[in-house]
C-alpha cells in the first residue's frame, strides 16, 4: 500500500520562508555596524520624547524597547520582528482564495528580490515602522470598507495614528487609500475614526507646537532647493523609479495594471492601485521642485508585489519569467549583503569600520569630550561605540538636527576638548585604522557659545556706490551665566557669511569689541560695516551671522536669511529678500538690559 505524502499548506510554507528571511536579517543585524542615521535614531532613543527635530517618535520608541540587548542587535531587533509579521499580514490580504505553493513562491520571491524591502528589513530607520504600519493600516482599512462597525472604526483610528507616529509620509498612504473608496465619505464613522486618530496624535502635535513646528520648517523649507526646477532632479526621480521597481518587470506591472483597470477594480486591489499611483505622481510633482529619495516610495512596493503575483497567475510563461528573474535578483541582493559582512571584502562606507575608527579617536581623546562640526551622526556613533562624551556643534551652513535641543555641551565649559573638523589649516591629523585621515584640533579651556543669539535690528536696505559701505546693526543676546569677551589669548569675531548655491563664500570677520554680559542683551551696539567690495554679484543669497572662535568654523548663531543684491547704474542695492521660514530660533523672550 503506497504511503500517502503530506505537503506543506501554503500558509505554513509562507511562515517558513519568511522565518528564514528573518534569520538572515538577524545574522546581518548582528554582524553589521550601524549606519549613520541608525546611530542618530539611537541617540533619539536615549531621550524619549513625543517628537524630534526631523521625525515623529516611533523609531526612537522601538529602539528604546529593545535597548536591553545592547549592541547593534539591540538597536535593530524591533525592525527585524516587524518585517516578517508585516509581510505575512500582507500575504493574507492579496493571496487568492485557493492559494497554492506556486503562489507562495511567487509572493516570497517578489518581496525578497526588492532591494528596498531587503534594506529596510534589518536597519533601524523610520521606514521600517512605516512599512509595517502601512500594512496594518491597509488591513484595518479593508475591514472598515467591508464593515464600518464600531470595532473597525476604533481599529482604523489606532492604525492611522500609529502610521503617522512612524513617519510623516504615512499621511499620503491614508489620503490615497481614502480616495480609493469615496463611498466611505458618506459614513459618519469615517469622520469619527479620523477624529479619534487626531486625538491620539495630539501629543506629537503639541510637541510640534511647543517647538515652533521645527519639523515643518526642516522638511518644507530648509530641505527644499531654492533654485527651482532642475532637469537633473526629474531625471534622478525617473532613475529611482527604474531601480526601485526593477525594469525587468515593467511589462508585467503594466499588464497586471491594465487587467485591474479593465475589470473595474473594486475593493482592496483598487486601494493598492490608488496608493501606487498616488505615490508615483506625488513625488513626480515633487521632483519638479527638488530632488527625491528612493525610500520615499517604499509604501508603493506592496502594490508592486500584488501586481507581480497577479501577472504570474495570468499564464505559465509569465510565472516562469517572474520566478527566474526574481530568483536571480534575489541572489544578487544576497551577494551584496554578504559583501558587507565578510571581512575578506574590503568595503568602505558607513556600515564598516565604525568601532575601530571611534576607538582610535577615543584613545586620542583620552577622556576629553569630542566635538564634531556639522556632522550630526558622527557624534552619535562616537557615543554608541565608545560611551564617551560627544557633541555636534551646528555649523552656519550645515544641516540642522536634534542636537540643537541638547545642552550637554554646557558641561564642557572650562575643559579641554577635541574638535573634529575638515579643511582647517590649523588642524592636526589622525591616521585611522581604515587608512583614512581625521582632522582635529585640541582646544583648551573650551567655552560654549552656540546659544548666543543674533538678530538684525532692521532689514538690510541700502544703496552703495563702489566705495560705499552699509552698516548692519545686530541685537545680540547671551543666555549663559558667564560673560563672553575677546582676549589676546582667545580672540573672538562676529562673522557675516553668505552662500552662493551650496558654496559658502569667505567669511567677513569683525572683532568682538563689546563684552556680552551674562543673560543680557546688547541692543543696537554691535555695528558691522559691509563695504561694497565685499558684497557678492547681483543675485539672491542665503546669509547669516555667527560668533567665531579662533581656528574654529562658525557656529549657527542666527536665522538663515535671504539677501538680494541688485545693480542700478553704478550702484549696488542691497535688500532683504523674501524669506520662507518659521521663526523658530529666536529665544523667548528676547530681553535686553539687566
Amino acid at each position: 500500500m503506497p504511503v500517502k505524502r503530506h505537503s506543506l499548506a501554503p500558509n505554513t510554507l509562507m511562515w517558513i520562508l519568511l522565518s528564514a528571511w528573518g534569520v538572515l536579517n538577524l545574522l546581518q543585524a548582528g554582524f553589521t555596524e550601524l549606519a549613520d542615521d541608525e546611530a542618530y535614531y539611537w541617540y533619539f532613543s536615549q531621550h524619549l520624547d513625543w517628537g524630534y527635530f526631523d521625525h515623529p517618535p516611533m523609531v526612537a520608541a522601538l529602539i528604546w524597547l529593545t535597548r536591553w540587548m545592547g549592541g547593534e542587535l539591540g538597536v535593530r531587533l524591533a525592525a527585524l520582528l516587524q518585517q516578517p509579521i508585516g509581510l505575512y499580514l500582507f500575504w493574507t490580504l492579496v493571496r487568492p482564495a485557493e492559494a497554492t505553493r506556486r503562489d507562495v513562491w511567487v509572493y516570497f520571491l517578489a518581496c525578497f528580490s526588492m532591494p528596498m524591502l531587503q534594506l529596510y528589513g534589518f536597519l533601524a530607520l523610520p521606514d521600517a515602522p512605516l512599512l509595517f504600519f502601512t500594512v496594518v493600516f491597509l488591513w484595518a482599512f479593508r475591514r472598515f470598507c467591508d464593515h464600518d462597525n464600531w470595532g473597525n472604526t476604533l481599529l482604523m483610528a489606532v492604525t492611522m495614528a500609529l502610521l503617522m507616529y512612524s513617519k510623516y509620509h504615512g499621511a499620503l498612504v491614508i489620503i490615497f487609500a481614502l480616495c480609493s473608496c469615496l463611498r466611505l465619505f458618506r459614513s459618519p464613522r469615517l469622520y469619527l475614526s479620523v477624529l479619534l486618530a487626531v486625538l491620539l496624535y495630539i501629543p506629537h502635535l503639541w510637541w510640534l507646537y511647543t517647538h515652533d513646528f521645527v519639523s515643518l520648517q526642516y522638511h518644507l523649507v530648509d530641505r527644499v532647493n531654492d533654485a527651482g526646477f532642475d532637469f537633473g532632479d526629474l531625471a534622478g526621480y525617473l532613475l529611482i523609479l527604474l531601480v526601485a521597481f526593477n525594469p525587468l518587470w515593467l511589462y508585467h506591472y503594466g499588464k497586471a495594471s491594465a487587467a485591474w483597470w479593465r475589470e473595474s477594480p473594486t475593493g482592496f486591489r483598487r486601494t493598492l492601485f490608488f496608493v501606487l499611483g498616488g505615490f508615483v505622481l506625488f513625488f513626480l510633482l515633487a521632483s519638479l521642485r527638488d530632488n527625491t529619495q528612493a525610500q520615499w516610495l517604499l509604501p508603493a512596493n506592496f502594490a508592486l508585489v500584488a501586481l507581480l503575483c497577479d501577472a504570474a497567475r495570468s499564464s505559465d510563461r509569465s510565472f516562469r519569467y517572474i520566478r527566474t528573474t526574481a530568483a536571480a535578483t534575489a541572489l544578487l541582493v544576497v551577494a551584496v549583503r554578504l559583501a558587507v559582512v565578510l571581512p575578506a571584502v574590503p568595503l568602505k562606507g558607513e556600515l564598516c569600520n565604525n568601532k575601530a575608527r571611534n576607538t582610535a579617536l577615543a584613545t586620542l581623546a583620552d577622556g576629553r569630550p569630542v566635538l564634531f562640526m556639522q556632522d550630526y551622526t558622527a557624534s552619535c556613533k562616537y557615543r554608541f561605540y565608545t560611551g564617551g562624551q560627544a557633541y555636534t556643534l551646528p555649523y552656519l551652513y550645515g544641516r540642522d538636527s536634534q542636537w540643537r535641543y541638547d545642552d550637554s555641551d554646557d558641561s564642557f565649559k572650562g575643559r579641554d576638548v577635541l574638535v573634529c573638523l575638515d579643511e582647517n589649516p590649523y588642524a592636526d591629523t589622525l591616521l585611522l585604522p581604515d587608512g583614512s585621515l581625521l582632522e582635529y584640533l585640541a582646544v583648551p579651556d573650551f567655552m560654549p557659545m552656540r546659544k548666543v543669539w543674533m538678530i538684525p535690528a532692521e532689514p538690510l536696505c541700502d544703496t552703495l556706490d563702489e566705495h560705499g559701505t552699509t552698516a548692519v546693526r545686530l541685537l545680540v543676546y547671551n543666555p549663559y551665566d558667564y560673560d563672553i569677551h575677546s582676549t589676546d589669548e582667545t580672540p573672538l569675531w562676529i562673522t557675516f557669511t553668505y552662500r552662493v548655491s551650496q558654496r559658502v563664500q569667505p567669511e567677513i570677520n569683525f572683532p568682538l569689541t563689546d563684552t556680552l554680559h551674562a543673560r543680557r542683551g546688547v541692543p543696537d551696539t554691535v555695528c558691522l560695516p559691509l563695504p561694497a567690495s565685499k558684497l557678492p554679484a547681483p543675485g539672491e543669497y542665503t546669509y547669516g551671522f555667527s560668533l567665531r572662535q579662533q581656528r574654529l568654523r562658525s557656529c549657527l548663531n542666527s536665522e538663515r536669511r535671504q539677501m538680494r543684491v541688485e545693480r542700478q547704474g553704478g550702484r549696488l542695492v542691497v535688500g532683504e529678500a523674501h524669506r520662507r521660514t518659521f521663526h523658530h530660533h529666536q529665544p523667548k523672550p528676547f530681553t535686553t538690559g539687566q
